[in-house]
């Protein structure tokens, strides 16, 4: 038949066809006939003198690159000297205009408008000497960029993907998550739509030398549009737009031959800096796991996909998520290099190096520690936050004992180890304040990075201290918050979502101080005491006539005297002390059997119900606002009136009505 040859021949020509594609970004030159470019000339007349672009671009590679590794310097930088050599006007009658120029234009604007934001007073002095006002020129080009998005996003190629990555960051940076995440929406459509989720060095034609360095550049463009999107999610609770099971690209390659950092660490297999992109893209895939399992539309559907219908049932396949995702963190800990380990920040003040605000080909050794340093940094929040994250879910949850059973000794309380796990993880956050490098992260790109995670941190010692308020832990709890707003102070000139987040943490203060004041002058009869403590004497409560439900009932009504006492475990003593045994800490969530729910039944947990109805309270007030004892009682158990969406908010995982 005639169509066999032709796809005979079709799959003849593929390698050609992919290396044609690989290098479509670069070679999109497109005839204008009607006239010249305008987008191209509009944004160039904003490109400023030399020496203005030149300083930006250095405190770029300073401050910021080592956050964002977007893209390589040496290309950036050669990319760089080329679009100024180039004339600023045509001959007449030469009306092209190429699409690479104008994308190479539209990230070099974005690279100065956030280099802006970060420099240094002696850069401000050289700025000033140019005659250049900070502020309007920032904003002229971020107004420029915007107007022109549509044009930029019409050009379909890795410059632009790299554009709505960096305004995208910008944006959710600046406080503003409502508009950085349609602009990373349209990086990962883009993103897509060039294939940069596609693996494609199996061919011949993709492992040739001038194809590598394109294919090189698409992974770091990728895996920048899938850790911005993850975070966005995670932070604010954005729907996940990404599917794994579509994406089969490789991981980076933390020895990336066109990396400038590698050339001399490649042969003594010494950490680089882009081990820190590296790690973080594989953190972000642990992370989208547990954002898709235990809140998504995933979670209620066990390995197969098919729907749970059991209560029991979903609460055991959520324990066993959670099992997984807590093994994969600690593997995914155990991987960091030594240098980059979370638990491994050095302490010495050896390392302080300023930043000079001066980049070279050849990094300083003391800036590169320095930078090193700050990447552990951010490694250690994100790795805390994901610990939060995988175990919140099984805090709204406790255990009751069904009529005639018996808890075994050996059986494990998840739930019980979740709080533990939460609770350490905010604490350990608390603690980054003392690091001697932390106060560096002032003048860089993750000083809102640090501020989220600190927020988050921050609610979760807050619930944990409200639990029960006259306890050690709570009373350590309060004071990990404590550590948590001095940080937040200290950023808040630099970062708009430390000041929010140092705002309600304020307020969730007021509130557990007001419970821990209820709780001191709360008396009770001798006998009550002992019926208590012998109703109190384990994790789970027996209920030989009633149900699981009716006992979440009973305790929801204010004449119930529930709180969350539990029998100290062995990791509980040890976290009661001012030390706790960090090996029992770092151990995953080991259930050496399912657990067996033929003698328990699982309840919502009222403490921790209660405890986020407070936190919603204190999002739904203007922080100026106060709302008395008597206020909050009456509101504890009503729906929060107004505009409020747990959904998109920095505290959506702790929303109330969270249902797993």
């Amino acid at each position: 038949m005639p169509i066999l040859p032709k796809v005979l021949k079709h799959l003849h020509f593929q390698p050609k066809l992919l290396s044609r594609h690989v290098r479509s970004t670069s070679e999109r030159a497109t005839a204008h006939p009607k006239g010249p470019f305008a987008p191209e000339s509009e944004l160039s007349s904003l490109l400023p003198r030399f020496e203005v672009a030149k300083l930006l671009v250095d405190n770029y590679f300073d401050r910021i690159h080592w956050f964002m590794l977007l893209f390589h310097q040496r290309d950036f930088r050669a990319n760089f000297e080329i679009l100024y050599s180039l004339p600023s006007t045509r001959p007449p009658g030469q009306n092209i205009a190429t699409n690479n120029r104008v994308g190479q234009v539209a990230v070099l604007l974005a690279v100065c408008a956030i280099s802006l934001q970060y420099t240094t007073d002696s850069q401000k002095q050289a700025l000033a000497r140019h005659g250049v006002d900070l502020q309007a020129l920032q904003q002229r080009f971020l107004t420029a960029l915007k107007q022109k998005l549509l044009d930029i996003l019409s050009l379909g190629s890795l410059e632009t993907v790299q554009t709505c990555v960096l305004l995208g960051s910008y944006y959710l940076y600046q406080g503003e998550p409502g508009l950085a995440w349609p602009l990373c929406g349209c990086g990962l459509r883009i993103a897509q739509a060039l294939n940069l989720h596609r693996n494609l060095t199996n061919s011949a034609s993709a492992r040739q030398s001038d194809v590598q360095p394109s294919l090189a550049a698409r992974k770091r463009g990728w895996w920048a549009v899938y850790e911005i999107e993850t975070f966005c999610s995670m932070m604010y609770g954005f729907p996940l737009s990404i599917s794994d099971s579509d994406c089969d690209v490789d991981e980076l390659d933390p020895f990336d031959e066109y990396s400038g950092s590698t050339s001399q660490a490649q042969t003594s297999e010494q950490p680089t800096l882009l081990f820190f992109k590296c790690y973080m893209s594989k953190l972000s895939r642990i992370v989208k796991s547990a954002l898709t399992d235990l809140y998504g539309t995933h979670r209620d559907l066990d390995r197969e996909n098919h729907p749970i219908m059991s209560h029991n049932a979903r609460l055991q396949s959520l324990i066993k998520k959670v099992q997984d995702l807590d093994s994969r963190l600690l593997q995914w800990r155990e991987g960091v290099a030594a240098k980059l380990r979370p638990t491994t920040i050095s302490d010495s003040g050896s390392n302080q190096a300023r930043v000079s605000g001066h980049s070279d080909q050849n990094v300083d050794k003391t800036f590169e520690e320095h930078l090193f340093q700050l990447q552990a940094l951010a490694l250690k929040l994100a790795y805390e936050n994901a610990r939060i994250l995988v175990h919140r879910p099984l805090l709204s949850y406790k255990t009751i004992i069904r009529e005639g059973g018996s808890r075994q000794s050996a059986a494990p309380d998840p739930f019980q180890y979740s709080i533990e796990i939460c609770r350490d993880a905010a604490l350990q956050i608390s603690r980054v304040g003392s690091v001697p490098n932390f106060k560096q992260v002032y003048d860089t790109y993750a000083v809102t990075f640090v501020s989220l995670h600190l927020f988050t941190a921050g609610v979760t010692l807050c619930i944990m201290a409200s639990l029960d308020p006259l306890s050690r832990e709570a009373h350590e709890s309060k004071r990990g918050v404590r550590a948590l707003m001095e940080m937040q102070g200290l950023l808040k000139p630099k970062s708009v979502a430390a000041g929010q987040g140092l705002d309600i943490l304020r307020n969730l203060m007021s509130l557990v101080m007001a419970k821990e004041i209820d709780s001191m002058f709360e008396m009770e009869q001798p006998a009550s005491v002992n019926e208590t403590e012998s109703a109190n004497q384990s994790s789970v409560l027996n209920l030989p006539h009633q149900s699981a439900d009716q006992h979440c009932e009973r305790e929801r009504q204010p004449g119930s005297q529930f709180r969350t006492a539990t029998l100290p475990t062995q990791r509980e003593c040890d976290m009661n002390s001012s030390e706790p045994d960090q090996n029992l800490l770092d151990a995953p969530l080991q259930l050496d059997m399912p657990f067996d729910c033929t003698n328990f039944d699982f309840c919502e947990n009222p403490s921790i119900t209660e405890a986020l109805l407070d936190f919603e309270q204190v999002i739904n007030y203007p922080p100026s606002d106060t709302v008395d004892d008597d206020t909050s009682s009456s509101h504890a158990g009503e729906l929060p009136s107004g505009g409020f969406h747990v959904g998109q908010d920095q505290g959506w995982i702790w929303g109330w009505n969270y249902n797993a």
